[in-house]
């Protein structure tokens, strides 16, 4: 079958047509119906499967990172406790309504201690935080710059917590002009500083001690 031929073709008359051109035509009508059904059909599985093998991936990697976190429970839950421990350590050495006014008398010996003279020690005002209430308090001492650093070595080393935070130092107007004596006053330098404490009430320290990992 020429071009000719093909060219002379009836659409409406098909039934007559030579058997090579209805076998293409059956061949192109079958083309159509396959490309179709492909799209209506086929084309949106491939597009789910595609879709549920990235599903896959990232489930298994979810599954790596929760295994490996699995793996590393007991290892978690051991911090826990210690951190807990540490916690319940920490909260032993704040101190509570019944050690404040104790906690005075222990600075004010701490100073006479290391030979300097107490001008100054009170409380000012509470300040209330969300778990806790910080307890300032005011100091005011005298002495010589050795005896000055060897108190805050010694409040340091209270069992109950004390931080010395922002001081001023100036010379003692008193012993600016004395020399060198028997008492050894000369040189003296006035320190005030701003000491703090904290406190947790024991229902606190009880609420806050209360998350033990379960075992």
């Amino acid at each position: 079958m020429n071009i000719q031929e093909l060219n002379d073709l009836d659409i409406n008359d098909v039934a007559s047509w030579p058997a090579l051109a209805k076998g293409i035509l059956i061949a192109f009508i079958c083309a159509l119906i396959g490309g179709a059904g492909y799209y209506a059909l086929i084309a949106d599985s491939i597009k789910k499967l595609d879709q549920t093998r990235q599903q896959e991936v990232e489930l298994k990697s979810q599954f790596e990172v929760r295994a490996a976190q699995a793996s590393s429970l007991n290892a978690y839950r051991q911090q826990m406790i210690q951190l807990e421990e540490m916690l319940k350590t920490q909260l032993k050495q704040l101190p509570d309504k019944t050690e404040i006014a104790g906690l005075l008398d222990d600075i004010s010996y701490i100073a006479t201690n290391n030979g300097l003279k107490l001008l100054r020690i009170n409380w000012e005002p509470e300040i209330r935080k969300e778990f806790y209430t910080e307890l300032p308090m005011r100091i005011d001492i005298s002495g010589q710059y050795s005896q000055l650093g060897q108190f805050s070595a010694d409040i340091a080393a209270l069992p109950r917590i004390v931080l010395l935070g922002s001081f001023t130092v100036n010379k003692d107007a008193g012993t600016a002009g004395a020399k060198e004596g028997k008492e050894g006053k000369a040189n003296n330098i006035i320190m005030s500083v701003q000491a703090k404490t904290y406190r947790i009430d024991p229902n606190q320290k009880q609420t806050k001690t209360k998350g033990t990992v379960k075992k």
